[in-house]
Protein backbone atom coordinates (compact mmCIF):
# COMPACT_ATOMS: atom_id res chain seq x y z
CA UNK A 1 0.00 0.00 0.00
CA UNK A 2 1.43 3.46 -1.30
CA UNK A 3 1.41 6.15 1.27
CA UNK A 4 -2.01 7.53 1.71
CA UNK A 5 -4.14 10.57 2.99
CA UNK A 6 -6.70 8.96 4.73
CA UNK A 7 -7.72 12.80 7.16
CA UNK A 8 -8.09 14.93 3.75
CA UNK A 9 -8.95 18.03 5.79
CA UNK A 10 -5.98 20.03 6.57
CA UNK A 11 -4.82 19.19 10.64
CA UNK A 12 -3.72 22.87 12.22
CA UNK A 13 -2.09 20.54 14.80
CA UNK A 14 -2.71 17.05 14.38
CA UNK A 15 -1.25 14.74 17.34
CA UNK A 16 -1.06 12.17 19.30
CA UNK A 17 -2.24 9.19 16.88
CA UNK A 18 -3.32 6.15 18.93
CA UNK A 19 -4.51 2.81 17.75
CA UNK A 20 -7.42 0.81 20.43
CA UNK A 21 -6.58 -2.84 18.99
CA UNK A 22 -9.79 -4.38 20.61
CA UNK A 23 -12.33 -1.83 18.44
CA UNK A 24 -10.11 -1.15 15.66
CA UNK A 25 -10.26 2.41 15.95
CA UNK A 26 -7.70 5.14 15.84
CA UNK A 27 -8.23 8.21 18.23
CA UNK A 28 -6.03 11.69 17.13
CA UNK A 29 -6.43 15.35 18.12
CA UNK A 30 -5.90 18.95 16.69
CA UNK A 31 -4.52 20.76 19.64
CA UNK A 32 -5.31 24.39 17.69
CA UNK A 33 -8.40 23.37 16.43
CA UNK A 34 -9.64 21.31 19.81
CA UNK A 35 -10.87 19.01 18.26
CA UNK A 36 -10.75 14.83 19.37
CA UNK A 37 -11.15 12.75 16.59
CA UNK A 38 -12.04 8.70 15.88
CA UNK A 39 -11.11 6.71 12.93
CA UNK A 40 -13.46 3.93 12.35
CA UNK A 41 -10.94 1.35 10.58
CA UNK A 42 -13.79 -0.95 9.03
CA UNK A 43 -16.23 1.90 7.74
CA UNK A 44 -13.43 4.27 7.25
CA UNK A 45 -15.55 7.32 9.02
CA UNK A 46 -14.86 9.77 11.29
CA UNK A 47 -16.35 10.77 14.77
CA UNK A 48 -14.85 13.99 16.20
CA UNK A 49 -15.57 15.79 20.08
CA UNK A 50 -15.03 19.34 20.22
CA UNK A 51 -13.65 20.92 23.50
CA UNK A 52 -13.18 24.63 24.69
CA UNK A 53 -9.36 24.35 25.41
CA UNK A 54 -6.27 22.37 23.80
CA UNK A 55 -6.37 18.55 24.19
CA UNK A 56 -3.27 17.30 23.31
CA UNK A 57 -3.13 13.19 23.80
CA UNK A 58 -4.77 10.18 24.63
CA UNK A 59 -4.69 7.23 26.72
CA UNK A 60 -6.77 3.69 26.73
CA UNK A 61 -8.52 2.23 29.35
CA UNK A 62 -10.51 -1.15 30.19
CA UNK A 63 -13.30 0.38 29.71
CA UNK A 64 -13.79 0.82 25.77
CA UNK A 65 -16.19 3.61 26.26
CA UNK A 66 -13.71 5.61 28.45
CA UNK A 67 -10.26 7.19 27.47
CA UNK A 68 -8.59 9.73 29.29
CA UNK A 69 -7.46 13.20 27.83
CA UNK A 70 -5.28 15.61 28.06
CA UNK A 71 -6.85 19.59 28.98
CA UNK A 72 -4.97 22.57 29.64
CA UNK A 73 -7.08 22.18 32.66
CA UNK A 74 -6.46 19.20 33.68
CA UNK A 75 -6.16 15.42 32.92
CA UNK A 76 -9.62 14.01 32.67
CA UNK A 77 -11.84 10.72 32.02
CA UNK A 78 -13.86 10.94 28.98
CA UNK A 79 -16.73 8.63 28.16
CA UNK A 80 -17.06 8.57 24.26
CA UNK A 81 -21.03 7.90 24.78
CA UNK A 82 -22.32 10.69 26.59
CA UNK A 83 -18.99 13.07 26.01
CA UNK A 84 -18.75 13.92 29.65
CA UNK A 85 -15.68 14.28 31.02
CA UNK A 86 -14.41 13.89 35.30
CA UNK A 87 -11.43 15.46 36.19
CA UNK A 88 -8.72 13.24 37.84
CA UNK A 89 -6.04 15.58 38.47
CA UNK A 90 -3.94 18.52 37.64
CA UNK A 91 -0.43 18.45 38.23
CA UNK A 92 0.23 21.25 36.48
CA UNK A 93 -0.72 24.33 38.34
CA UNK A 94 1.12 27.35 36.41
CA UNK A 95 -0.92 29.24 33.70
CA UNK A 96 -0.15 29.13 30.34
CA UNK A 97 1.15 26.12 30.72
CA UNK A 98 -0.60 23.06 27.93
CA UNK A 99 -0.04 18.90 27.87
CA UNK A 100 1.57 17.62 24.73
CA UNK A 101 2.81 13.93 24.00
CA UNK A 102 1.84 11.16 26.60
CA UNK A 103 1.92 7.55 26.76
CA UNK A 104 0.77 4.67 28.84
CA UNK A 105 3.66 2.63 30.43
CA UNK A 106 3.54 -1.10 30.29
CA UNK A 107 3.68 -0.87 34.60
CA UNK A 108 -0.06 0.28 34.19
CA UNK A 109 0.97 4.60 34.63
CA UNK A 110 0.20 7.36 32.22
CA UNK A 111 3.19 9.47 31.50
CA UNK A 112 2.25 13.01 29.64
CA UNK A 113 4.76 16.27 29.08
CA UNK A 114 3.60 19.87 29.55
CA UNK A 115 4.98 22.58 27.78
CA UNK A 116 4.64 26.53 28.58
CA UNK A 117 2.34 28.12 25.60
CA UNK A 118 4.22 31.37 26.22
CA UNK A 119 7.74 30.33 26.24
CA UNK A 120 7.65 28.09 22.97
CA UNK A 121 6.54 28.86 19.29
CA UNK A 122 8.71 30.20 16.79
CA UNK A 123 9.89 33.41 18.92
CA UNK A 124 9.69 31.63 22.35
CA UNK A 125 12.71 32.45 24.40
CA UNK A 126 12.33 28.26 24.80
CA UNK A 127 13.47 28.01 28.74
CA UNK A 128 13.78 24.54 30.42
CA UNK A 129 10.39 25.32 32.09
CA UNK A 130 8.10 22.01 31.92
CA UNK A 131 7.63 19.06 33.03
CA UNK A 132 6.90 15.17 32.52
CA UNK A 133 4.68 13.94 34.92
CA UNK A 134 3.54 10.33 35.62
CA UNK A 135 -0.33 9.81 36.74
CA UNK A 136 -0.52 6.11 39.21
CA UNK A 137 -3.69 5.42 40.49
CA UNK A 138 -5.34 9.09 40.22
CA UNK A 139 -2.21 10.64 41.19
CA UNK A 140 0.08 12.54 39.12
CA UNK A 141 3.99 13.03 40.28
CA UNK A 142 6.72 15.33 38.30
CA UNK A 143 8.99 12.84 36.74
CA UNK A 144 11.26 15.04 34.97
CA UNK A 145 11.95 19.09 35.39
CA UNK A 146 14.02 20.84 33.11
CA UNK A 147 11.98 20.15 30.20
CA UNK A 148 11.95 22.54 26.84
CA UNK A 149 9.08 20.96 24.44
CA UNK A 150 7.93 17.36 25.72
CA UNK A 151 7.49 14.69 22.92
CA UNK A 152 7.97 11.32 21.99
CA UNK A 153 7.78 8.50 24.48
CA UNK A 154 8.44 5.10 24.08
CA UNK A 155 8.84 2.22 26.54
CA UNK A 156 10.89 -1.17 26.71
CA UNK A 157 11.04 -3.06 29.76
CA UNK A 158 11.59 -0.67 32.63
CA UNK A 159 13.65 1.56 29.87
CA UNK A 160 12.38 4.78 28.81
CA UNK A 161 12.83 6.66 25.63
CA UNK A 162 11.88 9.94 25.72
CA UNK A 163 12.40 13.02 22.96
CA UNK A 164 12.53 16.87 24.24
CA UNK A 165 12.34 18.31 20.62
CA UNK A 166 14.22 21.74 21.36
CA UNK A 167 17.28 19.19 22.46
CA UNK A 168 17.08 17.19 19.43
CA UNK A 169 17.59 14.44 20.48
CA UNK A 170 16.22 10.73 21.93
CA UNK A 171 17.13 10.04 25.33
CA UNK A 172 17.07 6.92 27.41
CA UNK A 173 16.29 6.34 30.93
CA UNK A 174 16.04 3.49 33.76
CA UNK A 175 12.50 3.55 35.83
CA UNK A 176 13.23 2.66 39.05
CA UNK A 177 11.28 2.65 42.13
CA UNK A 178 8.99 5.94 40.45
CA UNK A 179 12.47 7.45 39.49
CA UNK A 180 14.55 7.95 36.10
CA UNK A 181 17.73 7.01 36.15
CA UNK A 182 21.04 6.29 34.67
CA UNK A 183 19.76 9.10 31.81
CA UNK A 184 21.80 7.79 28.04
CA UNK A 185 21.66 9.73 25.27
CA UNK A 186 20.65 7.14 22.05
CA UNK A 187 20.42 9.52 19.22
CA UNK A 188 21.49 13.35 18.68
CA UNK A 189 19.81 14.71 15.44
CA UNK A 190 21.63 16.84 13.48
CA UNK A 191 19.14 17.68 10.49
CA UNK A 192 16.76 19.92 9.05
CA UNK A 193 13.98 20.31 11.61
CA UNK A 194 13.24 18.97 15.10
CA UNK A 195 12.22 15.47 16.61
CA UNK A 196 8.55 15.20 17.57
CA UNK A 197 6.44 11.99 18.56
CA UNK A 198 8.08 8.47 17.97
CA UNK A 199 6.97 4.99 18.41
CA UNK A 200 8.90 1.72 18.97
CA UNK A 201 8.03 -1.14 16.40
CA UNK A 202 8.71 -4.63 17.89
CA UNK A 203 12.12 -5.05 15.74
CA UNK A 204 13.80 -2.30 18.45
CA UNK A 205 13.04 0.19 15.25
CA UNK A 206 12.49 4.03 16.30
CA UNK A 207 10.27 5.47 14.05
CA UNK A 208 10.31 9.02 14.99
CA UNK A 209 8.53 11.95 13.45
CA UNK A 210 10.85 14.98 12.00
CA UNK A 211 9.16 18.62 12.61
CA UNK A 212 10.28 20.95 9.43
CA UNK A 213 11.24 18.02 7.98
CA UNK A 214 9.16 16.01 5.62
CA UNK A 215 9.59 12.55 6.95
CA UNK A 216 9.66 10.07 9.36
CA UNK A 217 13.03 9.21 10.40
CA UNK A 218 13.60 4.91 11.36
CA UNK A 219 16.44 4.85 14.07
CA UNK A 220 17.59 1.16 14.68
CA UNK A 221 18.61 0.43 18.68
CA UNK A 222 20.30 -2.67 17.59
CA UNK A 223 22.49 -0.96 15.35
CA UNK A 224 22.16 2.68 16.77
CA UNK A 225 21.39 4.49 13.56
CA UNK A 226 19.34 5.80 11.12
CA UNK A 227 18.31 3.16 8.48
CA UNK A 228 15.92 4.73 5.99
CA UNK A 229 13.54 7.58 6.39
CA UNK A 230 9.50 7.38 4.92
CA UNK A 231 9.15 11.04 2.57
CA UNK A 232 5.96 12.95 3.14
CA UNK A 233 4.30 15.77 1.33
CA UNK A 234 3.53 17.22 4.73
CA UNK A 235 6.22 19.65 6.33
CA UNK A 236 5.29 18.98 9.84
CA UNK A 237 4.67 15.24 10.48
CA UNK A 238 4.09 15.35 14.56
CA UNK A 239 3.97 11.62 15.66
CA UNK A 240 2.81 8.01 14.54
CA UNK A 241 1.65 4.77 15.52
CA UNK A 242 0.99 1.30 14.20
CA UNK A 243 -2.62 -0.12 13.94
CA UNK A 244 -4.52 -2.20 11.17
CA UNK A 245 -5.72 -5.60 11.37
CA UNK A 246 -2.24 -6.90 11.19
CA UNK A 247 -0.01 -3.99 13.14
CA UNK A 248 2.02 -3.12 10.38
CA UNK A 249 0.59 0.54 9.44
CA UNK A 250 2.07 3.20 10.16
CA UNK A 251 -0.65 6.05 11.20
CA UNK A 252 1.51 9.97 10.81
CA UNK A 253 -0.14 12.89 11.94
CA UNK A 254 0.84 15.93 10.96
CA UNK A 255 0.71 20.18 10.76
CA UNK A 256 -0.32 23.19 8.56
CA UNK A 257 2.22 25.28 10.58
CA UNK A 258 4.34 27.50 8.14
CA UNK A 259 4.03 24.48 5.19
CA UNK A 260 3.69 26.12 1.57
CA UNK A 261 1.90 23.22 0.10
CA UNK A 262 -1.58 24.02 1.04
CA UNK A 263 -3.91 21.22 2.61
CA UNK A 264 -0.70 19.02 2.81
CA UNK A 265 -1.21 18.66 6.21
CA UNK A 266 -4.05 15.74 7.76
CA UNK A 267 -3.68 11.90 9.01
CA UNK A 268 -1.30 9.53 6.59
CA UNK A 269 -1.50 5.89 6.36
CA UNK A 270 1.53 3.57 4.89
CA UNK A 271 1.61 -0.18 5.27
CA UNK A 272 5.48 -1.54 6.03
CA UNK A 273 7.34 -4.31 6.24
CA UNK A 274 7.56 -4.07 10.48
CA UNK A 275 4.74 -4.96 13.32
CA UNK A 276 3.94 -2.27 15.80
CA UNK A 277 2.84 -3.41 19.92
CA UNK A 278 -0.50 -3.55 20.88
CA UNK A 279 -0.82 -0.26 23.15
CA UNK A 280 -1.00 -0.37 26.88
CA UNK A 281 -4.22 0.08 28.84
CA UNK A 282 -4.74 1.90 32.22
CA UNK A 283 -6.92 0.33 34.76
CA UNK A 284 -6.51 -3.19 33.40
Amino acid sequence: MALKRIYKEGLKLGEGPLWDYRTQQLFFVDILDKKLYVYDYQDQSFEQHIFNEYISCVALTADLDKILITLESGLYEFELSTASKTLISQPEHRNNYRYNDGAVSPWGTWLIGSMNNLNNGDNGPLLPDASLYELKDGDAKTLLDGVIISNGLAFEGSLIYFIDSELNSVRQFEYRDGKLEDETLIFQFEGIGSLDGMYLSKSRKLYIANWGGNQIIIFDLVRKEIIDYINLPSKNPTSCTFGGPEMNELFISSSAHQDDLEGAAGLYCLKIDDEGSEEFILYA
